[in-house]
């Protein structure tokens, strides 16, 4: 089974879109949506014109009893253009598979943004193919360095680097990459 048929398992077989959708509006981004994907990962950004931190009580109650996390985090904060945002991440290992799950609540903008920029992506790798396993690739060879994480490099660092830069393997990238 790929990672994509696994992650396709956890939304639908194992509920968590259903669940998702009392809360809001649920949208895939990220490499699933890309079909991009190099780990265990999926990333879903849900409409929260209704969201409350009770409604996130409720969500993380799900959360534990349906996927007994080995890690989770839930909290409301203030983003920089000071909206109130809600996150909701955990860890958990689903048919045997660690798996990382980032539930993000949005305002309706913010998701279209992500939404465009993750097709802008598909746009560019469907017009030169190869680009699609480069950028899988690389992925990947962040991750067996231990340098593919949210405080080092993440997505949006491969697809500028891969891109932008023309950048495909993790030689070049350690040596060459600038952030944009």
């Amino acid at each position: 089974m790929t990672i994509k048929e696994q992650a396709k398992c956890i939304l639908y077989d194992h509920g968590l879109l259903e669940e998702l959708g009392r809360y809001g509006t649920p949208h895939i981004v990220g490499s699933y949506r890309m079909d991009m994907m190099a780990w265990n990962d999926l990333d879903i950004d849900i409409e929260n014109e209704n969201m409350s931190l009770d409604k996130l009580y409720r969500l993380s109650q799900f959360v534990i009893d349906k996927f007994h996390p080995i890690w989770y985090e839930a909290k409301e904060e203030i983003n920089s253009e000071h909206k109130t945002v809600w996150f909701q991440g955990f860890e958990a290992f689903i048919g045997n598979e660690l798996w990382n799950v980032d539930l993000w609540f949005f305002d309706k903008d913010t998701i279209k943004l992500a939404e465009e920029y993750c097709d802008k992506i598909v746009i560019q790798v469907k017009k030169s193919p190869e680009l699609k396993e480069q950028i899988i690739r690389l992925k990947k060879e962040l991750i067996a360095h231990k340098l593919y994480s949210f405080d080092q490099y993440t997505s949006i660092d491969v697809y500028h680097a891969v891109l932008n830069q023309h950048i495909t393997d993790i030689e070049n990238f350690l040596t060459d990459y600038v952030r944009a």
